[in-house]
């Protein structure tokens, strides 16, 4: 069993890390989508034959607090459990979640490829945010992911996602309704792929 998973686990990492705005105001339809196009994405990933690399994914929500929805895992022992919405918007510890483990070089070893970075959100965050986004986007390791961004409704703060992607020629997706949630984790699998 042992050879089993060095055999497996041979790829180059490539960390991918979802920071999913499960606030109260995404509750009904949004979630439900979201959680149907994280599964998705997990499943499309499971179909490809890429021997070369290792796909880890890690959920940091925020939504009443930030937290490690599902640890840094490799596909095989992936365990999603669909996310609740509630409580409010602490986009800044979501990125201090982010930025411990991307730093972690235990965790993230320099050897692997760039972490891709999926921010999704519907509002505006309501904690002190300001300084952990300029540390994240600043940041040595941080700083060289590659960062996605998607606004969900009308309310979102389309500027601090904008700032988050730190790049005028990347661009928010916009999703004004929910199954362009959907279309948008389609577009991250493919170009992750690639």
């Amino acid at each position: 069993m042992e050879l089993e998973r060095f055999v497996t686990e041979t790829g180059r990492p490539l960390p991918i890390f979802l920071l999913l705005d499960c606030s109260g105001s995404m509750s009904g339809e949004k979630i439900n989508t979201l959680n149907q196009a994280v599964k998705d994405m997990i499943e499309d990933f499971k179909g490809e034959r890429l021997s070369d690399v290792n796909l880890k994914i890690c959920v940091i929500t925020f939504g009443n607090t930030a937290k490690v929805h599902t640890e840094l895992s490799s596909l095989k022992d992936l365990n999603y459990v669909d996310l609740v919405a509630t409580g409010m918007t602490p986009l800044g510890g979501a990125l201090n979640l982010a930025s411990s483990i991307i730093n972690d070089k235990e965790k993230v070893p320099s050897k692997g490829y760039r972490p891709v970075v999926v921010l999704v959100s519907d509002g505006h965050p309501n904690d002190s945010w300001e300084a952990p986004l300029n540390e994240f986007i600043t940041g040595k390791r941080t700083s060289k992911c590659e960062k996605w961004a998607l606004g969900i409704g009308q309310d979102v703060d389309k500027d601090m996602l904008e700032k988050f992607l730190n790049n005028p020629e990347k661009k928010v997706y916009d999703a004004s309704v929910a199954k362009e949630i959907t279309k948008f984790f389609k577009l991250v699998t493919l170009s992750t792929v690639a």
